[in-house]
């Protein structure tokens, strides 16, 4: 691909656009998910830690810019924790970052996942990047 055609929009088949330069982290994310998918001995926990860092920043980015109901993310492991909103419940989430990941993906629940409230049910993933490009 020529370098200047990366950024060209292009459509994902859920309908929302992105530079052809992001289609590369949407192949990573449907690799990583679906080998855990196949139930073959791939786990979450083998997801590697530059992708689920990627891919935590890419999620909570998008659901903070959807207002989901969690006030913090703490990812123990990497030393990362991201702020999400700072109205609404003030739910904190902590735990290891390939959990975490897993539980915003629908891929699972790990129970040494800690909250200090319940936790609200994610919207399907993976969501539109935020900020969106049109």
């Amino acid at each position: 691909m020529p370098a200047e055609r990366w950024n060209t929009l292009v459509s994902a088949l859920a309908g929302w656009r992105h530079p052809a330069w992001f289609t590369l982290h949407r192949c990573r994310r449907e690799l990583e998910t679906h080998h855990v998918d196949l139930n073959l001995g791939y786990t979450t926990a083998c997801w590697p830690a530059d992708y689920v860092t990627w891919a935590l920043d890419s999620t909570l980015t998008a659901l903070a810019a959807h207002r989901f109901p969690v006030a913090r993310i703490d990812a123990e492991d990497l030393g990362r924790s991201w702020a999400l909103s700072a109205t609404g419940p003030t739910v904190t989430v902590t735990g290891h970052g390939h959990a975490l990941l897993a539980r915003l993906a629908g891929r699972g629940g790990d129970p040494r996942l800690r909250s200090d409230q319940p936790l609200p049910t994610p919207p399907r993933w993976p969501l539109p990047p935020e900020p969106g490009w049109s």
